[in-house]
C-alpha cells in the first residue's frame, strides 16, 4: 500500500472517531440548541471599498461571502481513493446524525424588513447559495432603491444569513449590517422675508424665516442661531419636517441688549439650517437689527423718580425764596387782584355791576404792567451799577499790578532826574477814565426820574381809590 493511501485512511479513521461521539451525544446537543442559537459561520464583506450613493433607480452593491463552516469537502474528494469510497465512506454516510454535519450545505440571504425604513427598497441576488463548503468564496449583489417619500437618508440595513445543513435543516443564523446613504441633493432653501428692522434697546423684534425643501425626499431640518453684539435670539421651532417641495415659515425672535441710549448700532444674527441626517449640508441666511433710542430700566426709574421729585421741590423753594427776596430788596410789585382786600372788593363788584368790575380789573392790570416796567428798569439800573463797580475794582487791581514794577524802577532814577523837574510824568493819573462818570450820573438821574414819576402815578391811583371809597360811603349814608 502506498504512503499516500495510508495517510488518507488515517485521516478518515480519525474523522470517524471524531464524529462517533457526536452520534452518541446528539440529544444533549439538541437540548443545548434550543437555548442557544448557532451562527451561520460565514463572513460577509463589501467587495468595493466605497458604498455608492443610492438613487431613485436600483443601485448595485457587490458583497463577498466567505464560508468558514466544517471541512473543505472539495479537497477531501480529491484526496480519497476509489476503494475507500466503496467501503468506509459509504458506512459513514449511512449514519444520518453524522451526515448532517458532513458534506455540502446551503445559505439563504434575505433582508431584515424591520431595519428597512419607509421609502427604501432592498433586494439580494442571488438569494440562495445551494452548494458551499469551508474555504469557499461567493459573490452576491445587494440592490437598493430610494424614493421621494423616504424618511431617512443614511439608514443601516441588516441582512439575515441562514445556513441549512446537508439534510436541509436550519443550522444557524448570522446578521450582517450594511450602511446606506441616499444621493446628495440641495436639501433646503432658506430666505429671510425681512432682512432688517429698527428697535429700541431692551425690546423683542420678530423676523419671518421661510424654509423650503427642494430635495426629493422627506427630511427633518434643525436650526443653529449665532448672535453678535449682545443680542439674544430664539427660534419658534427647534426642528421642522418637510415633504419634497413643501415650505414653511418660522419666526425668529431677537431681544436687543439693555442700553440707556443707542444712536443706531447694526447687530447681525446668523441662521443656519441643516438636515438631521447630513449635518455637513448647511444653508445660511442673516438678519440685522438696528438698535436706536433710549431705555430706562425699572430699577433706574425707582432711583431717579425720587431724585427728580426732590429737585422739583428744591426748585420751587428756591423760586419762592427768590421772589420773596426780590420783593424785599427791589420792591417787586404784587398783582393787585391777589391782595385779599382787593380780591374781596372785586368779588362784590362782580355781583353788583359787571361793567364796573371789568373796568376795575383792566385798571388793575394796567397798574400792574406799569409797576413791572418800573421794577424791571430799576433792577437793570442796579445791575449796571454793580457791573460798573466791579469793572472799576478790576481796573484798579490791574493798575496796581502794573504800577508796582514801574515804581521800583523809577525810584533809583529820580536822583538823576532831580535837575529836570519839568519833564517828569505821572502815569498813575493817566490810567483813570474820567469819561465814565457823567454816563453813570445820567443813568442814575434817569432812574430817579422814573421812580419819582412812578411814585406820583401810584399816589394818583391811591387818591382815586380813596375818592371812590368815599363816594361809596356817601351813597350808603344817603340810602
Amino acid at each position: 500500500m502506498k504512503y499516500q493511501e495510508k495517510r488518507i485512511i488515517i485521516i478518515c479513521i480519525s474523522i470517524l472517531f471524531i464524529f462517533l461521539p457526536i452520534f452518541f451525544i446528539q440529544p444533549a446537543i439538541a437540548q443545548e440548541d434550543e437555548s442557544t442559537q448557532q451562527t451561520a459561520e460565514i463572513q460577509l464583506n463589501i467587495a468595493d471599498s466605497n458604498i455608492p450613493n443610492i438613487e431613485k433607480k436600483w443601485t448595485t452593491i457587490n458583497l463577498t461571502v466567505s464560508d468558514n463552516f466544517g471541512l473543505n469537502w472539495d479537497a477531501i474528494k480529491t484526496m480519497r481513493p476509489r476503494w475507500f469510497q466503496l467501503t468506509v465512506w459509504r458506512v459513514i454516510f449511512q449514519l444520518p446524525d453524522i451526515v448532517r454535519y458532513l458534506g455540502y450545505t446551503s445559505i439563504l440571504f434575505e433582508p431584515d424588513l424591520e431595519s428597512i425604513p419607509y421609502g427604501w427598497s432592498v433586494q439580494i441576488e442571488p438569494s440562495t447559495i445551494s452548494k458551499t463548503t469551508a474555504e469557499m468564496s461567493h459573490t452576491i449583489k445587494l440592490l437598493a432603491q430610494v424614493n421621494e417619500l423616504a424618511s431617512e437618508y443614511n439608514p443601516t440595513i441588516r441582512i439575515k444569513c441562514t445556513r441549512f445543513d446537508a439534510l436541509g435543516d436550519e443550522y444557524g443564523v448570522t446578521y450582517a449590517t450594511i450602511p446606506l446613504k441616499a444621493v446628495s441633493l440641495n436639501y433646503a432653501f432658506v430666505n429671510a422675508l425681512e432682512t432688517s428692522k429698527k428697535a429700541s434697546p431692551k425690546t423683542i423684534v420678530y423676523f419671518p424665516i421661510e424654509i423650503s425643501n427642494q430635495g426629493e425626499y422627506i427630511d427633518t431640518y434643525n436650526f443653529k442661531i449665532e448672535d453678535h453684539d449682545g443680542t439674544l435670539s430664539l427660534i419658534s421651532q427647534q426642528a421642522v419636517v418637510l415633504n419634497p417641495g413643501e415650505e414653511t415659515i418660522v419666526e425668529l425672535g431677537v431681544l436687543t441688549p439693555e442700553l440707556f441710549f443707542d444712536a443706531g448700532t447694526p447687530r447681525r444674527i446668523d441662521i443656519t439650517v441643516y438636515p438631521t441626517g447630513s449635518p455637513s449640508e448647511q444653508f445660511e441666511t442673516s438678519v440685522i437689527v438696528i438698535t436706536e433710542g433710549f431705555y430706562l430700566s425699572p430699577l433706574i426709574g425707582m432711583i431717579l423718580i425720587p431724585i427728580i421729585i426732590l429737585l422739583i421741590i428744591i426748585y420751587f423753594i428756591f423760586f419762592y425764596l427768590k421772589q420773596k427776596k426780590d420783593q424785599e430788596l427791589f420792591g417787586k410789585p404784587e398783582k393787585p387782584w391777589n391782595i385779599p382786600v382787593e380780591r374781596k372788593h372785586l368779588e362784590e363788584l362782580k355781583q353788583k355791576d359787571k361793567e364796573a368790575y371789568e373796568k376795575e380789573r383792566l385798571m388793575m392790570e394796567d397798574e400792574y404792567k406799569s409797576a413791572m416796567l418800573w421794577y424791571d428798569s430799576y433792577r437793570q439800573s442796579i445791575k449796571q451799577e454793580k457791573q460798573i463797580e466791579k469793572s472799576k475794582q478790576l481796573n484798579s487791581k490791574v493798575n496796581e499790578f502794573f504800577k508796582k514794577p514801574e515804581n521800583k524802577k523809577v525810584k533809583p532814577e529820580r536822583k538823576k532826574e532831580e535837575k529836570q523837574p519839568a519833564k517828569e510824568k505821572k502815569p498813575v493819573k493817566k490810567v483813570e477814565k474820567p469819561k465814565e462818570t457823567p454816563e453813570i450820573a445820567k443813568e442814575q438821574y434817569k432812574a430817579i426820574q422814573k421812580r419819582s414819576a412812578e411814585s406820583e402815578r401810584r399816589k394818583q391811583i391811591a387818591l382815586e381809590k380813596i375818592k371812590r371809597a368815599q363816594e361809596k360811603q356817601k351813597g350808603k349814608i344817603k340810602k
